[in-house]
């Protein structure tokens, strides 16, 4: 074997192995998902937000039992919080921008989550609806990652 050849071929290898680094080294994934609950009982109404490692904002609902999930969430570390306002509060509005706001929220079709049923709902600690102050935070890893949220 000739030095050229040989160093031809040490090229070759450390070129494969750039491409291979630079290529391998994009964001990863997962669907986190969950259960929120609050002295062991779930928390039924309102959304959990998700501030990813790329530090972008991710949101989803809470549904009835308290589950939640989200998807497409860069693994790494992540922050997470938690928003329940009243769901049986109803702001003053002008009954003409109440419609114009249904008008809008048809248009852009989404429905409001379900109401829980009376009684169901409580009040949860403010601090738990911003990823700041909420001290939520886990390294999410994997296609996929569960993070059961316990607010106090």
């Amino acid at each position: 074997m000739s030095l050229l050849s040989a160093t031809r071929r040490y090229r070759a290898v450390g070129v494969a192995c750039a491409v291979a680094l630079l290529t391998g080294c994009g964001p990863e994934f997962t669907a986190v998902s969950g259960k929120v609950t609050q002295k062991g009982r779930p928390v039924v109404y309102g959304t959990v937000t998700v501030i990813g490692s790329d530090q972008a904002t991710y949101y989803t609902t809470i549904q009835l039992d308290g589950t939640y999930s989200v998807a497409g969430v860069p693994v790494g570390p992540a922050k997470f919080a938690v928003y329940s306002p009243d769901p049986y509060y109803e702001p003053p509005v002008p009954p003409a921008v109440k419609a114009r706001m249904e008008e809008a929220r048809r248009a852009a079709g989404t429905t409001p989550p379900p109401r829980p049923p009376k009684g169901k709902w409580f009040r949860i600690p403010p601090k738990y609806a911003d990823p700041v102050t909420s001290g939520l935070a886990v390294d999410l890893e994997g296609p996929t990652a569960v993070f059961d949220i316990r607010v106090e």
